[in-house]
């Protein structure tokens, strides 16, 4: 199956690309800003379900946005108020050790949350994601019943050059793996083409709206990871925006 692409925005815009049939049917939502409008993002879900279109949707963990990884009960809430398909864990950026403490302390909630898990392996270098990833599919395997899913950050490529590494690792150890590339790096080339790879369902990121959003036609880009700024306030979706996003559906998996 082709990976897809999630836009990342806040929900008025969200709702517009769905008006202008740019939104697509893969979703990965932010927990805090779902919890701030649950309304609103129930009822965007409820549309795309009533056109018979069942989304994949990833409840994050907003890590990235605040700083921190929201607590699994918050996660999890949010994850009901649009009947998520998958919940991240908890996770801190670049840290083996600390992304190993905070997913024990939530193994209980985790265990009892009644969603599929999407880990999320970190470290400081290749070896040790690639020590992550063994022991969360040994603790969670042992202790949850799950799908397969993982997510590889963006930060991997700016570091590394790459996610592909990661990528051939999760698909030599794992059966079935089904992969999440976590926002777009300074690389687009790369990103596009990681896209590809086997086992790989889907990219989100913020930059192809936030440089529609300033008037930066993405295919001219050479640097792809741009400061959202206040991105998140804007009213309006730009139309060099819904142009990034339908280049984004298009090219992503291909």
């Amino acid at each position: 199956m082709k990976a897809r692409y999630s836009p990342i925005a806040p929900i008025h815009l969200l709702q517009q690309l769905y008006n202008k049939g740019a939104l697509g049917d893969y979703l990965l939502l932010l927990a805090h800003d779902v919890l701030a409008r649950p309304e609103e993002y129930e009822a965007l879900v409820a549309v795309l379900r009533d056109d018979d279109k069942e989304p994949f949707i990833i409840m994050d963990n907003s890590v990235v946005e605040l700083g921190h990884p929201m607590v699994a009960d918050d996660v999890i809430e949010a994850a009901c108020v649009v009947e998520a398909s998958c919940i991240m864990t908890p996770d801190v950026l670049g840290n083996f050790s600390a992304t190993q403490t905070l997913v024990m302390q939530e193994a209980e909630e985790l265990k009892q949350c009644g969603f599929p898990l999407m880990r999320v392996p970190q470290g400081q270098t290749q070896e040790e994601i690639f020590q992550c990833i063994e022991w969360l599919d040994d603790y969670v395997q042992s202790r949850f019943a799950h799908e397969n899913y993982w997510a590889i950050p963006r930060w991997v490529t700016n570091n590394f050059g790459t996610r592909e590494g990661v990528i051939s690792f999760i698909n030599r150890t794992q059966e079935d793996p089904k992969i999440h590339l976590l926002g777009m790096s300074k690389n687009i080339i790369d990103d596009l083409y990681c896209t590809t790879l086997p086992n790989v369902i889907g990219m989100d990121s913020a930059n192809p709206l936030v440089m529609g959003q300033f008037g930066q036609d993405i295919t001219q880009a050479l640097y792809a990871h741009w400061q959202r700024g206040e991105y998140w306030d804007h009213p309006t979706v730009s139309n060099w925006a819904i142009k990034n996003v339908e280049y984004m559906h298009q090219h992503v998996g291909v």
